[in-house]
């Protein structure tokens, strides 16, 4: 006679998510052994603080994980949500038809001329590698689109959505600054180098452009360059200045409009070869007093 082993079925772990502090319940959710799988979001709040991810350790020296980041679990494990009081951030009226303020330095800044961080177009976090393996909204290439896609031929498995402006939950400026923040939009971008003077100048020993509008109020957008691949290197920091608008280029699937300007000519417009997966600076603009 011959035996008949059973099947070797796969483990199943439980990721716990812990409030640390907050305020709210949240339901444990299982993982199947080597597939992949979107964290719950986030529904824990804190009065007075901002949800920036979750982390294994309370304190947050573990590994850290962004809201509903797709990952693959090995074992039972704890999450406990990070908090942080927000910043208070200053705006500058340039003077603009529109009335839209816009910020004194960019997301992941703490002065006009630091760079920040830098950010993939509908991620609201700065990360290791930028490419279209890493990209949140695609399955790994970019014929793949899982979101804010208009033609089925980029899109997985054919997917489509009417989306071409990205929602409050996939704006970096928001997510990291809080509600009133956000992303500029590309009209706002063209208003803002139509209404403005701008020339290239170093400031404290930072390149960049000056944009003054007609009320002589000013800001300073410094050339941060771009971030392909690693994240350890910079491409042409010093040179090129590539900041993101929250627009969708609606000509091609794999772009987005935004800022473009270097220290090579005197051109600064809008550009529209900003690839959704590389990681490109953030200055949010505002539409009322914060």
């Amino acid at each position: 006679m011959i035996a008949i082993s059973g099947c070797n079925r796969p483990e199943t772990y439980t990721v716990i998510f812990n409030s640390n502090g907050g305020t709210g319940t949240m339901a444990d959710q299982t993982f199947t052994e080597d597939e992949a799988q979107a964290l719950t979001r986030n529904t824990f709040t804190y009065e007075g603080y901002t949800f920036t991810g979750w982390n294994t350790v309370q304190g947050g020296s573990g590994t850290s994980y962004t809201d509903g980041q797709t990952i693959t679990v090995t074992a039972d494990m704890t999450l406990y949500a990070q908090w942080t009081v927000p910043q208070r951030h200053e705006y500058v009226d340039l003077g603009l038809p529109s009335g839209t303020l816009w910020a004194t330095c960019n997301v992941g800044a703490n002065a006009p001329e630091e760079f920040g961080d830098y950010f993939a177009w509908g991620e609201t976090a700065p990360k290791e590698f930028y490419d279209w393996s890493s990209y949140k909204y695609c399955n790994g290439s970019e014929n793949t689109l899982t979101k804010y896609c208009y033609d089925a031929h980029f899109g997985y498995n054919g997917f489509t959505d009417t989306l071409n402006t990205l929602e409050a939950t996939d704006d970096a400026a928001t997510a990291n600054w809080g509600a009133g923040w956000r992303m500029p939009t590309v009209d706002e971008m063209r208003e803002l180098i139509d209404n403005c003077t701008i020339i290239w100048i170093t400031q404290n020993d930072v390149n960049g452009r000056v944009f003054t509008g007609s009320n002589g109020n000013s800001i300073f957008l410094p050339a941060a360059g771009c971030r392909f691949d690693d994240v350890s290197s910079t491409d042409y920091a010093g040179i090129y200045g590539l900041y993101r608008s929250s627009s969708l280029y609606p000509r091609g699937a794999f772009d987005a409009w935004g800022i473009a300007f270097s220290s090579q000519n005197d051109d600064c417009g809008i550009d529209n070869d900003c690839y959704r997966y590389a990681g490109l600076s953030v200055r949010p603009v505002c539409s009322s007093l914060n």
